[in-house]
């Protein structure tokens, strides 16, 4: 498949967005919906408002799901781009499929055969993220943690600072550290939080994703300086 399909307009999947759009306004004229299947790196689908026509994107992922999976996708890119409550119910429904163990594997399956993932290496000006990993792993976790593949970002992102990629078995670090001014404890505890996502995954319950799980949380407490660290990075951003 090219980068794209177009769904026919025959598709059913038309008349359930129609009648989820009707759902949602009932008195307004319904616009011209043009609907696309698109080589996505995940479940992604978006949605768009041009000129008076919807421009809907869907991962081919979706392609051939459940009728009742797709009305909730329709309902809720229709909902969020008007600005409407959410069905709760739809809500649910959608979750629970994604969270679902064999969507999961497959979104995984996909993100490490389509997503590439820049890298810059693990040495920086101040700070290598090997040796650092190195000092962490024997304090913390008895030198048994396999070393995952460690790289600043390229950008000096303050936001996203640090986060661990499980498709790729990578933790990316915000360039913004590596300079002289960041104290050698914030820089271990962002490195030891994300290795604690290697340590526990995400898990899924009852149509919920829990990233930070109490026994995430309560080794999370373990780190020495970790008032000090949540301080200096409150600062940062």
């Amino acid at each position: 498949m090219a980068g794209f399909t177009i769904v026919p307009h025959s598709n059913e999947l038309y008349r359930w967005f129609e009648e989820e759009y009707r759902a949602l306004r009932p008195r307004a004229p319904m616009p011209v919906l043009e609907i696309r299947f698109r080589r996505f790196t995940g479940l992604n689908t978006t949605i768009r408002l041009r000129e008076g026509r919807l421009y809907v994107s869907l991962s081919d992922l979706l392609e051939g799901s459940d009728e009742n999976v797709l009305r909730a996708i329709a309902h809720i890119l229709l909902a969020k781009l008007y600005r409407k409550p959410i069905d709760a119910a739809q809500n649910t429904r959608y979750r629970r499929f994604t969270t679902s163990k064999s969507v999961s594997e497959q979104t995984e399956r996909i993100r490490q055969s389509r997503g590439r993932k820049k890298l810059v290496g693990a040495a920086g000006h101040v700070y290598h993220l090997e040796e650092v990993f190195q000092v962490l792993n024997a304090r913390y976790f008895n030198g048994l943690m396999g070393q995952p593949v460690l790289t600043w970002s390229t950008q000096y992102a303050r936001r996203l600072l640090g986060h661990y990629d499980a498709a790729h078995n990578t933790i990316v670090v915000s360039r913004v550290f590596d300079r002289p001014g960041t104290p050698r404890y914030a820089i271990e505890y962002l490195l030891y939080h994300e290795m604690l996502h290697l340590k526990y995954p995400v898990t899924a319950r009852g149509g919920r994703r829990c990233v930070h799980s109490r026994d995430f949380q309560a080794d999370e407490r373990r780190f020495a300086e970790l008032d000090a660290a949540k301080a200096w990075l409150k600062r940062l951003q």
